[in-house]
C-alpha cells in the first residue's frame, strides 16, 4: 500500500512541474544577482596582506587602554591602526589610503569605508564587532554588573578573579584578549561566486516544501486524507507516503540546480562525497520542516508563510545575505541556526577541503528530521482522533 502512495505521489507532483521549475530556477537567479552585487567585498586575498586603519577619539569615547588591547589585537589579525586627529574620515580615507576608518564617540563607535575597499572595511567591522563581544563577555564573566562595553577595561579581562591586585588598567597585559578574526582564512580562496553559489542552493532548498505544493493541492481536491482514514493505514505511513516523493523530487530538483550552477557559474564544491552528504541531509531536513508545519496546519498558504519567514531568519543567521565571515552577529546567535552550520561546512570544504563542521551539520540536519517527523507524525494522529 505504501509503496503504491508513493508512486502516485511521486507522479501528482511531476505533472506539477511548474513548483519544481521554480524550486530550481530561484537560486541560479539568485547566484546570479549576489555573486555580482558582492563580488568586490568577497575578493581573495594574500595571505600576507596587512589593512592599514585609521581611527580618531571622539571626547571620552574610550579608554587608553581599551585602545592599547584593541591595537594589539587588531595587529595580531593583520590590521594596522593609526590615530588621526584632523580631517574627516572621507577625505584621510582618499588621501592615505586607508582600508577603513573608525570613530570612537561615548558608548558607540562608527566604521567608514570607501567604496574601492569595501572588502577592507569589513574586515575591520568584523574585527571591532567581534573585539567588543569579547569584551562583554570576559567583563560580564568578571562583573556581572558591567553592562557598558565602552567603559570596560577589557585589557584586564583575561586576570583571574582571584586576584584582587589585578584590577589595576595600567598593569595589564593587552594581549590577554584572546580573540581571532577567523576570515581572512577562508577568503585566500573563496570568492563571490562559490560562496554564493552554494549557499543559495541551500537556502532555498529550505523551502523545500513548495515542491510539494501539487501533491496536497490534488489530497484536498480528491479528498485522500478521508479516504486514507477509511483505509486503516498508520499515520506512519500515511507521512512518508508524503515525505518520500518530495524529498526525492528535491534532491532531483538540487541535483539539477547544482549541475546548472557549475556548467554556468563553475561552482567548485570541494569534496563532492561529504559535500552530497551535507547536502542530502540539509534537503531531508528541509523536507521534513516545511511538511511539519503543513501537517499541523493543513493549510498550503500558512505553511508556506511560516516556512518561508522561520527560514529567512535562519538564513540571515547563516551567513545566507550578509556573508557569516562578516557578519556581525554574535557567535552564539549564528550557532543556533542549522543553515550556518550547513554553510558553513560546504565553504570550507569548497576553499580548503574539509571543514570542522560537517558533523555539527549532519547532527543538526539528523535532529530536526527526527523530530520533525515525530510532530508530524503526533499531529497526524491527533487530528484523526479528533475526526474519528
Amino acid at each position: 500500500m505504501i509503496r503504491y502512495l508513493i508512486k502516485n505521489n511521486f507522479k501528482i507532483m511531476v505533472r506539477s512541474i511548474s513548483n519544481i521549475l521554480l524550486f530550481i530556477a530561484t537560486p541560479i537567479i539568485l547566484i546570479s544577482l549576489l555573486s555580482s552585487a558582492f563580488d568586490g567585498i568577497m575578493k581573495k586575498y594574500e595571505s600576507g596582506e596587512k589593512i592599514e586603519a585609521g581611527y580618531r577619539i571622539q571626547g571620552e569615547g574610550v579608554s587608553p587602554e581599551m585602545i592599547n588591547a584593541l591595537k594589539q589585537v587588531a595587529k595580531e589579525n593583520g590590521i594596522l591602526l593609526r590615530e588621526y586627529q584632523q580631517g574627516t574620515p572621507e577625505e584621510l580615507l582618499r588621501k592615505e589610503e586607508l582600508g577603513g576608518f573608525l570613530e570612537f564617540e561615548a558608548g558607540s563607535y562608527t566604521v567608514y569605508g570607501d567604496q574601492d575597499n569595501l572588502e577592507q572595511s569589513k574586515v575591520l567591522e568584523y574585527m571591532v564587532s567581534s573585539f567588543y563581544e569579547k569584551a562583554s563577555q570576559q567583563s560580564a564573566a568578571m562583573n556581572p554588573a558591567a553592562t557598558d562595553p565602552a567603559a570596560m577595561d577589557p585589557a584586564a579581562m583575561d586576570v583571574a578573579a582571584a586576584d584582587p591586585a589585578a584590577a589595576d588598567p595600567a598593569a595589564m597585559d593587552p594581549g590577554a584578549m584572546d580573540l581571532r578574526v577567523e576570515h581572512p582564512e577562508y577568503m585566500a580562496s573563496i570568492d563571490a561566486k562559490d560562496y554564493y553559489g552554494i549557499i543559495e542552493v541551500i537556502y532555498i532548498g529550505w523551502c523545500a516544501i513548495v515542491c510539494g505544493a501539487g501533491l496536497f493541492t490534488a489530497e484536498k481536491k480528491y479528498r485522500i486524507n478521508r479516504k486514507i482514514q477509511v483505509s486503516g493505514i498508520s499515520e506512519t505511513k500515511f507521512y512518508l507516503s508524503r515525505y518520500t516523493p518530495i524529498l526525492l523530487s528535491v534532491v532531483l530538483g538540487t541535483v539539477v540546480t547544482v549541475g546548472l550552477s557549475i556548467l554556468m557559474f563553475g561552482i567548485h564544491w570541494g569534496n563532492p562525497l561529504l559535500s552530497a552528504l551535507v547536502v542530502l541531509f540539509s534537503c531531508g531536513a528541509a523536507t521534513a520542516f516545511g511538511l511539519m508545519f503543513y501537517n499541523i496546519t493543513e493549510n498550503m498558504v500558512v505553511t508556506i508563510i511560516v516556512t518561508f519567514m522561520t527560514v529567512w531568519i535562519m538564513g540571515f543567521c547563516g551567513g545566507s545575505f550578509e556573508t557569516y565571515m562578516f557578519s556581525s552577529l554574535p557567535e552564539g546567535v549564528k550557532q543556533l541556526s542549522p543553515i550556518y552550520h550547513i554553510n558553513r561546512s560546504l565553504v570550507e570544504m569548497s576553499c580548503a577541503g574539509n571543514s570542522d563542521h560537517v558533523p555539527a551539520a549532519l547532527a543538526y540536519s539528523g535532529a530536526i528530521i527526527v523530530v520533525c517527523s515525530a510532530v508530524s507524525i503526533l499531529a497526524g494522529k491527533i487530528r484523526k482522533r479528533g475526526r474519528a
